[in-house]
């Protein structure tokens, strides 16, 4: 499967007048990073898609709480990816998040995503 790149605003990446693609594993990673910075409810055109933001920004966040939403983002990609490796830092009002997953054939990806 193919699909538009994305740069790291969001918006679609284009070298010399063309628009640039990803597939397989770099779109997974993709979809996974924009899953992630979406806030459960806040898609008009999928309500169910996204994170609850709640659980990962505020006072009183456990990683075990951090970690569940991001396998509910996971999941809503590839149902079959767990997480395998995990750390979280909180600096300056910023939680940012380091993680590897793999799937059933032992294919990772790995992903920073910082809020």
């Amino acid at each position: 499967m193919r699909g538009f790149k994305l740069d790291e605003n969001g918006d679609i990446s284009i070298t010399d007048g063309q628009i640039d693609m990803v597939s397989d594993l770099e779109l997974e990673k993709q979809t996974i990073k924009t899953v992630l910075q979406t806030n459960k409810g806040e898609s008009p055109f999928n309500e169910d898609e996204g994170i609850d933001f709640n659980q990962i920004q505020g006072k009183g966040i456990t990683d075990d709480m951090i970690k569940t939403q991001i396998q509910s983002g996971i999941r809503q990609v590839n149902s079959e990816r767990t997480i395998d490796e995990f750390s979280h830092t909180f600096k300056d009002r910023h939680s940012t998040v380091n993680f590897t997953a793999k799937d059933a054939d032992g294919h990772s990806i790995s992903v920073e995503k910082e809020w």
